[in-house]
């Protein structure tokens, strides 16, 4: 009868940990979905590039880049969409990546955010920037792809 109490009580508090867990990283995830979002619907103005932690874009390169992307692209025409997210792993740390493909004047372009997860809160590590031609495994349902959509 005690190994019982003890089975149930060990089974009950791994459970709730596990639980907090997922939710932690579900908050996670719609916190850093909601912030990839608000750069890619306003990558034009000024006051975006604070979104880009400058430990990993320092500012002169970044935003010279953005400037230049975004004056020759014209984002006010964008046609696109959020294409997937992709979890992984890399050397144990939790990482997300948000995927949007826009078609735009200057070209079809796929943009990739990647937040780090193992953070207080997630944080921008990465971002790429790759022509929509470009196969990439991060897109798991290749249907969802703006090239492969009818939601052009």
């Amino acid at each position: 009868m005690k190994y019982l109490r003890l089975t149930i009580f060990l089974a009950t508090t791994i459970g709730l940990l596990t639980s907090c867990n997922v939710k932690d990283k579900l908050e996670k995830m719609d916190k850093a979905k909601a912030d990839s979002e608000f750069i890619m619907n306003n990558l034009t103005k000024p006051e975006t590039i604070d979104r880009f932690p400058e430990k990993y874009f320092p500012r002169q390169q970044t935003k010279p880049f953005i400037d230049t992307l975004t004056k020759r692209c014209d984002f006010d025409n964008k046609r696109g969409k959020f294409v997937d997210f992709f979890t992984m792993s890399i050397n144990g740390t939790s990482k997300t990546a948000y995927i949007y493909e826009y078609i735009l004047n200057c070209d079809s372009l796929r943009f990739i955010y990647i937040y780090d997860f193992d953070t207080k809160e997630p944080e921008l590590q990465n971002f790429k920037i790759e022509g929509l031609e470009v196969e990439n495994k991060m897109i798991i349902d290749p249907t969802k792809q703006l090239l492969n959509s009818d939601s052009k």
